[in-house]
């Protein structure tokens, strides 16, 4: 019950930031911000793009420009970050993860991926081929199917199309509680796995939280890193390659 709970309300916020954002004063903001970008002048077009997200109309949309836009002025990090913020939103957006290999090009650190386990790997890609909320629209469609099915069943006049029915409402469950899973392991994954960007262009890790500490490595702006804990103005980090050290929380932005 605390699960559907929670999808109906996933649903109804989810309308509700769509009609927030699809507002006069929002699309005339964006229209704007879009105005400046294309007459090339990156910085204000940033400031618009900024301004929106800092008044709570989040969208895909915003965040892929103000991504283009940083990378237009070549800053690697903002640009890196914004283009990973889209594509939390559409994880399967062409266009957002084209850009955001061109701007993984501009990157100093070439940081190679540790071995992964292969079917771990595959289910990671397979939760996070949807957003946590379109996971819980697609729940809630299959939900709606299966109920459907369910009465069809019910009011069926023949065997026929009894036995067709309740198959294919046996085969909506099975897809509606994949899907919840889908749903729980996506949320699961992005809680135990929480990520950041570096947008300070060089910085020394330390293998302790203190200046003092001895030097670890040298990490560079746009690289994208696990946050493993934060201590007193300090944050352990993983990078891709299984390293890891501390360095200035203000030197990484969490996505």
């Amino acid at each position: 019950m605390r699960f559907w709970m929670y999808i109906f309300f996933v649903g109804l916020m989810q309308v509700t930031m769509a009609q927030n954002s699809n507002g006069v004063d929002g699309d005339s903001a964006f229209a704007k911000a879009n105005s400046s970008y294309t007459a090339e002048n990156y910085q204000e077009a940033i400031d618009a793009y900024e301004s929106i997200l800092q008044s709570g109309q989040h969208s895909a949309e915003v965040y892929f420009n103000l991504g283009n836009s940083y990378y237009k002025l070549n800053q690697v990090g903002p640009a890196i970050y914004n283009y990973e913020k889209a594509l939390q939103m559409e994880p399967s957006n062409k266009d957002f993860k084209n850009n955001l290999k061109f701007a993984e090009q501009l990157r100093v650190d070439a940081v190679e991926d540790a071995a992964k386990n292969p079917v771990q790997e595959f289910l990671n890609n397979l939760a996070g081929s949807l957003s946590v909320d379109n996971w819980a629209y697609v729940s809630i469609m299959l939900a709606l199917v299966t109920i459907l099915m369910f009465l069809l069943y019910h009011y069926a006049m023949t065997t026929g199309k009894k036995r067709l029915f309740f198959t294919l409402a046996l085969i909506g469950l099975i897809l509606m509680t994949l899907s919840i899973v889908a749903a729980n392991y996506s949320q699961n994954l992005m809680e135990d796995n929480e990520q950041a960007i570096i947008y300070s262009q060089e910085t020394i890790t330390r293998t302790e939280p203190k200046d003092s500490a001895t030097a670890s490595f040298t990490i560079h702006e746009g690289t994208k890193v696990t946050v493993l804990e934060e201590y007193e103005g300090w944050t352990h980090i993983e990078v891709a390659n299984g390293s890891r050290a501390w360095l200035p929380s203000t030197d990484l932005k969490k996505l």
